[in-house]
């Protein structure tokens, strides 16, 4: 039997999340067994792009389509590759980093970025939220431009961008969203996962997100298929 394993992190009022963003998800009863219903139920309110989430090419590109446009097969890769990539706070990850990795980036469909940022996240988490490492420009162009067979990028931080750095992680959005470009070539950006070293080792990564009609973006489930 083949094992997963869950990369997502719970999805929780108190998530660290990029500064000014609402939280990740908010619970409120609709009905309560206790209270004398027949049932529980529950109200949902989610933010596209806090918690473990997937930022849709309509994310930083108007012309992009929405999850849900998305073919599900969109949403499964088969050759994942760890880039590790130790980073500390407000570092950038840049173009000869990636360059290193050439042979291993051809062979890829989905990148995961392990800065091992993930470490801050529950023991602090405003540090976590908000000076985290982020992909320069240079390096997402590198990416787009040289690897066709890559469809997905993902990072251990709550963005692939950062808070102090806003024109260059609106850049390094566009270019991973396909702005602009002529042939409609984007990746999916998954943010705020857990990235284990051995992911690499995976037969599938999926990575689920909530089709939602006209959302720019998700929150994901993300499962780690390894066969046994």
């Amino acid at each position: 039997m083949p094992e997963f394993r869950l990369l997502s992190y719970p999805m929780t009022s108190n998530a660290p999340v990029w500064p000014g963003n609402p939280p990740a998800a908010q619970t409120k009863a609709a009905s309560s067994i206790a209270a004398g219903d027949v049932a529980n139920t529950t109200v949902l309110t989610l933010f596209s792009h806090s918690g473990t989430h997937f930022d849709a090419p309509k994310h930083f590109n108007d012309q992009g389509p929405s999850g849900y446009q998305l073919a599900v097969d969109n949403f499964v890769f088969f050759n994942p590759l760890v880039l590790d990539l130790p980073k500390s706070d407000d570092e950038m990850i840049y173009r000869e980093e990636v360059e290193s990795a050439a042979d291993r980036l051809a062979q890829a469909d989905l990148v995961l970025l392990r800065t091992g940022w993930s470490q801050w996240r529950g023991v602090e988490p405003e540090r976590y939220a908000t000076k985290n490492p982020m992909l320069h420009p240079d390096a997402a162009r590198y990416l787009m431009e040289t690897f066709p067979n890559l469809r997905g990028v993902a990072i251990d931080a709550a963005s692939i961008g950062a808070p102090g750095k806003i024109e260059p992680t609106i850049e390094t959005h566009q270019i991973l969203t396909g702005k602009d470009r002529k042939d409609s070539r984007y990746m999916l950006i998954f943010e705020d996962l857990r990235i284990d070293s051995d992911l690499g080792q995976a037969s599938r990564i999926y990575a689920w997100p909530l089709f939602i009609a006209e959302s720019d973006g998700s929150p994901c489930t993300i499962v780690a298929e390894f066969d046994s």
